[in-house]
This record gives structure tokens, sequence and C-alpha cells, in this order.
């Protein structure tokens, strides 16, 4: 229904056939689409550009995306570094206060011999999970660099550490053998007898003498030699009181003509411990010890075993 100048829009409703009309003049049609035209225009263009700024923005967002995860993950690959750094810090001090009591107790070189070091090959087992896949390729190789760093510093400790304990196990040995080696003097004085063979002032024979006999007063203390254990305290003929010490490793000395015995036998004994007086009992010409060092069964020249 179309006039020259006017549109005519007819409405029925269903049912009853009820109609409207609706009447417009096409002059008035013509100025609403021009008005309504450039509104729909620019909000479709408006659109278009929202679209576009929205999609140039979205990269910019991914590039701070990645950026803040690199950050995050370069933070947590610093504090990982740091803590081990600290530690293997706190490692080196113990490590040099230790060979500082190491040189304390004797000034040795490193014994030679195999010394046991803790594997540190493979990937380390806390760095593995520092693997970061947004780090470009010339980060990725610095941080494979400090791990190799930190790998390298931590078996030259593990080394370090190795032979401190090859050392330290040999020193123990060492001063638990020189412990229960004779090699302190059981008392001073004059040597009025050395080891070996002379004539005996009892027979007038010669014979060996199988000790040294130490003259000093009558009641000078006598002490042991190295540490060990009683096995006889009493009288022995042609001796006088004597004291016999067993030390291990097939070492025996003997301390006789004391006046007086301070220990009984199954005493265990430390180096420089008193035993006894000294005294002329037993065959004897004058106040003096007669000290043996046994070796193996064989007496020895106790001098060899005197260190001071």
């Amino acid at each position: 229904m179309e006039s020259k100048d006017q549109y005519t829009l007819v409405l029925f409703r269903t049912g009853n056939g009820v109609h409207r009309k609706l009447v417009v003049p096409v002059r008035q049609v013509k100025w609403a689409m021009m008005l309504v035209a450039p509104a729909v225009t620019a909000l479709f263009v408006g659109a278009l550009v929202a679209i576009a700024l929205y999609l140039v923005n979205l990269h910019n967002i991914n590039d701070y995306g990645k950026l803040a995860k690199e950050t995050r993950e370069l933070e947590k690959q610093v504090s990982f570094f740091s803590q081990r750094m600290t530690d293997l810090q706190d490692r080196f001090t113990s490590l040099r206060e230790s060979n500082a009591r190491v040189k304390v107790m004797a000034n040795l070189a490193v014994i030679p011999g195999q010394v046991e070091i803790v594997s540190l090959g493979g990937p380390d087992p806390l760095a593995a999970e520092l693997t970061v896949s947004s780090i470009d390729a010339e980060r990725k190789l610095q941080l494979a660099g400090m791990h190799r760093e930190l790998q390298r510093l931590e078996l030259g400790f593990a080394r370090e550490e190795g032979e401190l304990k090859h050392l330290s196990t040999h020193l123990k040995e060492q001063q638990t053998l020189l412990n229960f080696t004779p090699s302190v003097w059981p008392v001073r004085g004059w040597i009025s007898s050395h080891f070996g063979y002379r004539v005996s002032p009892f027979t007038g024979r010669r014979e060996l003498h199988k000790g040294l006999d130490i003259v000093n007063r009558r009641g000078t203390p006598v002490v042991v030699s190295a540490d060990g254990r009683v096995v006889f305290a009493g009288y022995k003929r042609g001796y006088g009181k004597m004291v016999i010490v067993d030390h291990g490793l097939e070492k025996i000395t003997k301390y006789g003509h004391l006046s007086k015995i301070s220990v009984q036998s199954g005493d265990s004994v430390t180096r420089g411990q008193e035993l006894g007086k000294l005294g002329s009992t037993g065959r004897s010409t004058g106040p003096h010890l007669h000290y043996e060092v046994v070796v193996n069964g064989k007496p020895v020249n106790p001098v060899d075993y005197l260190l001071d």
C-alpha cells in the first residue's frame, strides 16, 4: 500500500479480523533514514576500531605475561643459586676449621690413597625443577653454565672433605698406635747400665742385659711409658717388686726393683700414670729402675722407643 506521497502500513489481528492502519509520509521516512544511517555507520566503524585495538593490545598483553613469567622464573633461579652458594660457604668454613684442627694435631701431608668421592654426575635434582621454557636461548645457556660451575664447586668440596676424612682416619690410627707404644722415660736419672751384653756384677760372666738401669733417689715416682693393661704386679725373683704392662700389638714393658707398687694386675693405665716408687728390691746393688721393652717376645733396646 504505497501512494506517491505516503506509505500506509496495515496491521491485522488474528482471530477477529480487527486491523489498524499506520500512514507515514514518504518525506519523514527519508529524513529518518538520513539521520539513522550515519549513526549506524559510526557504530559499525567504532566496533571495527575497538576490535582492531583489542587485537593489537592482545599481543602486548601476551608479551607482558611472558615477561612477568620470565621475571618470576629468574627470581626463582636467583633464590636457588643464592641458597646453594650460602650452603657452600658454610661447608667451606667448616672445612677450613677442620683443616686447622688437623694441622694442629700434626704437620702432615695428605696420605696417598683412594679417596671416596660422592658422585655428582647427571642433572642436579633441584636444578631440574627450574627448567624455564619461556626464557630465550641465550639466558638458558647462561643458566646452564651456572649449574655446571655450581656442580664443579660441589665436586671440589666433596674431594676436599674426602681427603680430610682420609687424613683424619690416618691420624687417629697413628695417635692410637702412639698411645700404646712405649715412648717416654719411666723415670728420669742417669743410666748405669745400657741394653746389651755386659759382665754381670753378680756372676762375673758375660750375659745379655735386657733393659736399662736408670739411677735416681729411692722413692722417686715411676710412670708407665704408654697406655696399656697391668698383667703382673708383685714380687719376681731377681727383679724384686715388679710391674709388667701389656700395651697390645705384641709390646710389653717391665719395671723392676721398685720399693712400692701402686697398681694391681688387671688395671688399665695411661701414659704417665704412676706405677710405683723407685727402689732396690731383688738382686740390686743400689736404688735404680730396671726398665725393659719386649716386642714380639724379644727384648729390644728401650732407647729406640724414647722420644723425649
